[in-house]
């Protein structure tokens, strides 16, 4: 799942550069605020609560930059917060 956090500092253009292919065509893109990765977690429905989450070991801030956060066994999140 791609994600960027639509409070930090990015272009349009820049979507397309990250998450398109060659072709033009761009892969999904979720936008979210930022917020500690607990209640991210819990947005994007991956743990039914923050405090699940927390005792998954799934705490912090959204991290600075490009990443890949190992969200849970099944599922991998690309990251992006320019900030």
């Amino acid at each position: 799942m791609n994600i960027v956090v639509k409070d930090s500092s990015w272009l349009e253009s820049d979507i397309a550069t990250l998450y398109g292919d060659h072709s033009g065509n761009v892969e999904q893109v979720t936008f979210v605020d930022n917020m500690p990765i607990p209640n991210l977690l819990v947005q994007l429905g991956v743990f039914a609560s923050t405090s699940k989450a927390r005792q998954a070991g799934r705490t912090g801030d959204i991290p600075i930059g490009w990443s890949e956060y190992k969200a849970s066994k099944k599922r991998t999140l690309w990251i992006w917060n320019p900030r």
